[in-house]
C-alpha cells in the first residue's frame, strides 16, 4: 500500500444536486484508492456551457493493483 497526494478535476453534471455531491466524489476517489483526506478546492462556472468543474485534492491510500493507471486520470 502506498500514499499519494492526488490532484482530481471532475465535471459536476448539472442534474446532480448539491446534497448528492459528496457521494459522487467519494465515488470517483474510490475507482483509484481509499480516500483519507479532501478537499473540494476550486469550482469553476462556465453559464453558458452549463458546465461545472470541481478541483480536488485527495490523500489517497493506493492499491498496487490501480497504481499503474493513476497518473491517466489524475494530474
Amino acid at each position: 500500500m502506498n500514499i499519494k497526494f492526488v490532484e482530481l478535476e471532475l465535471d459536476w453534471p448539472s442534474d446532480l444536486s448539491l446534497f448528492d455531491l459528496r457521494n459522487f466524489i467519494l465515488s470517483k476517489l474510490l475507482n483509484y484508492g481509499e480516500p483519507l483526506r479532501w478537499a473540494i478546492t476550486s469550482l469553476t462556472a462556465h453559464s453558458e456551457k452549463k458546465i461545472q468543474k470541481i478541483y480536488i485534492e485527495a490523500v489517497l491510500i493506493l492499491n498496487e493493483d490501480k497504481t499503474k493507471d493513476i497518473n491517466t486520470f489524475l494530474t
